[in-house]
């Protein structure tokens, strides 16, 4: 038997067990996301060269519209690993 179908999370962007927990880590995923861009690239324009994407790219991580693939992930945790450390941290604190 499939362990997601096992598990009751069977439908894409459900987390095992959790069926509401999904969306609220995307949108603390986004917010982080923006918030670090905002913080680190101070500008849209900025953010755009340093990740090596577009500008409406760029736009839609700012905007909290979209979040960005794994690899832009890693390299922003390689060049500010505080930054994740800290939102780490506070993840463990509240709960």
């Amino acid at each position: 038997m499939d362990l997601t179908a096992r598990a009751g999370a069977a439908r894409p962007g459900r987390i095992a067990g959790c069926r509401r927990c999904a969306p609220a880590v995307r949108r603390e995923a986004i917010s982080f996301w923006s918030r670090l861009l905002a913080r680190r690239c101070g500008n849209r324009e900025r953010a755009a060269v340093m990740f090596g994407v577009t500008f409406q790219t760029a736009c839609n991580w700012w905007d909290g519209f979209s979040i960005p693939t794994g690899d832009k992930v890693m390299q922003a945790m390689r060049w500010w690993p505080e930054d994740f450390a800290d939102d780490a941290a506070g993840d463990r604190a509240d709960g």
